[in-house]
């Protein structure tokens, strides 16, 4: 592999010192995206206290998604760019600076009206996801460059540990920051807090982008040129393989989706628990996802995505068995399944992994974009789907005829949890490993 911007071998040193920076840049990042994460935004969207609250959160969590459809262009942006590196510098320097314009615009002193703020907020929270999800595809696929596929499994693991210590340090900072800035400034809106903290993420996500400077370029125009043309880009849709793999993370990010909007609210608008009790939850799950995420890594190498994925969603699908038994029982049993949602670790390595191994070495960018575009459709419309049901059914739950009538929350509940315990044999019947070189 050559550095084709000065000439020089990438040394088996210089990919040590290159996945330092990625490990570097997660941890930056993940700070960032710690203090201004979707839990702080949701609770602004609640704080202006529109009248469309269950669909402005629906599409809070889905709108990203539906306009990361057009990361499908990113191997063809790329490829006018004709420069990797500087592409995805590029996109995530905008996304940081779009965030930034989503609390100018929303600040009362602003918008007009809270109806306006809250769809201002929804279109800039979507074009930051969509820079940022750009940058993601020229990320990964630079990262299938630099790391040997044997050894992918333990990078991705080393780096997903920094990515959760990052977030958990991040989330906690972010409880105690609002908790300080409301004692201290008790006249001012809660506004003004949610505002600062996600200013101070703001500048860790412009930091983070300084790593990326330091890792060498690993591929050429010419190269790019061609992972941009017509053939490559519908590469992915003739790959059986890869298309089964894709089925099934359309498969888990739908049913991942449609409960989305009740697992956010349900804690904050029935439970009672503020943004500090569900940063603490959120910080439970990634300090244990720090702990695991390593040691997932090298299961994946050793034993392969697929099996440590099998037992990961075997974990992972009991959440939603939890947040039901919260409905029925003590409001404690919701902190199971921040426990059990540790396992998320091995799904966070296993589909990315899945994702590079089922992809050509040189012409990867349009497999990754494929993935992450399709299967980000598929949650867009199921959170979308879940935001409407919760505005059509959260106060008066589900007419059952004879039965009477089923709250909203404890039919999602369970719904999600059978739904998700079935992707076991989806995974099973769909997903295949490919072999090991």
């Amino acid at each position: 592999m050559t550095d084709y911007l000065n000439g020089q071998r990438l040394t088996i040193a210089r990919r040590h010192d290159a996945r330092r920076m990625a490990y570097v840049n997660g941890g930056l990042w993940s700070l960032g995206n710690g203090l201004a994460s979707t839990l702080l935004i949701i609770h602004l969207a609640i704080d202006l206290s529109s009248d469309q609250l269950g669909i402005g959160v629906g599409m809070i969590l889905a709108a990203p998604h539906w306009c990361g459809v057009l990361r499908m262009l990113a191997p063809v942006l790329i490829g006018k760019m004709a420069d990797r590196k500087r592409f995805c510098v590029g996109a995530f320097l905008l996304s940081a600076m779009t965030l930034l314009l989503l609390l100018i615009a929303t600040a009362p002193s602003v918008a007009p009206s809270a109806q306006f703020a809250l769809w201002s907020m929804v279109v800039l929270w979507c074009l930051y996801h969509l820079f940022q999800y750009l940058g993601t595809v020229a990320l990964w696929s630079w990262f299938a460059d630099l790391v040997p596929r044997p050894v992918r499994g333990r990078f991705i693991g080393r780096r997903q540990r920094w990515l959760v210590l990052g977030q958990a340090i991040a989330l906690m900072a972010a409880g105690g920051f609002h908790w300080k800035w409301t004692k201290t400034f008790p006249d001012l809106p809660d506004w003004s807090g949610y505002a600062a903290t996600a200013l101070i993420g703001i500048g860790f996500f412009f930091l983070a982008i300084l790593p990326l400077v330091k890792i060498p370029r690993t591929q050429n125009a010419r190269s790019l040129r061609q992972d941009a043309q017509v053939s490559a880009l519908l590469g992915p849709f003739r790959d059986r393989l890869f298309l089964r793999l894709v089925g099934f993370g359309c498969w888990f990010s739908f049913f991942n989706g449609i409960s989305q909007s009740a697992h956010y609210l349900y804690p904050s608008t029935v439970l009672g628990i503020g943004l500090f009790g569900m940063l603490a939850l959120k910080t439970t799950t990634r300090l244990g996802q720090v702990v695991v995420s390593p040691w997932a890594g090298r299961l994946v190498d050793r034993f392969g995505n697929r099996n440590v994925m099998l037992l990961s969603l075997a974990l992972v699908s009991q959440g939603p068995l939890f947040y039901y038994l919260a409905t029925v029982g003590p409001w404690w049993w919701i902190v199971g399944a921040w426990v059990f949602w540790i396992a998320y670790a091995g799904m966070n390595i296993g589909l990315p992994g899945l994702m590079l191994n089922l992809s050509p070495e040189k012409a990867n960018s349009a497999y990754i974009a494929t993935y992450f575009t399709v299967t980000g459709l598929c949650y867009a419309i199921s959170t979308t789907l879940g935001g409407v049901l919760y505005d059509r059914f959260g106060a008066g739950g589900f007419s059952c005829g004879a039965w009477g009538t089923v709250g909203y929350y404890p039919a999602i509940f369970l719904f999600s949890w059978v739904a998700r315990m079935s992707g076991m044999a989806v995974l099973l019947g769909l997903v295949k490993e490919p072999k090991r070189k």
